[in-house]
């Protein structure tokens, strides 16, 4: 089982119940589908970075708009339930 969790980083997630899938393509699919959702500003410039097992993640995007001094962005990561 895949959980991924999306928070500001620094601070814990707000969402009590978040998104599961039993299948790893699955996590990864929608953790993409929801950083496109969050970087698509016509008023801003936002940088979509992408990591693959860091840490206890198996996956995680970090999306942060760069022209904006106190942008601490968003991050979305993908962990297994089952570690």
């Amino acid at each position: 089982m895949f959980v991924v969790i999306g928070h500001t980083p620094g601070y814990l997630s707000e969402d009590d119940d978040p998104a599961t899938f039993e299948d790893y393509a699955d996590a990864v699919a929608y953790m993409n589908e929801e950083a496109a959702r969050y970087a698509d500003d016509a008023d801003a410039q936002y940088r979509v970075e992408y990591g693959w097992a860091s840490g206890d993640n198996y996956a995680a995007v970090m999306i942060w708009d760069e022209a904006k001094t106190h942008d601490l962005g968003f991050v979305l990561q993908c962990e297994d339930e089952d570690r």
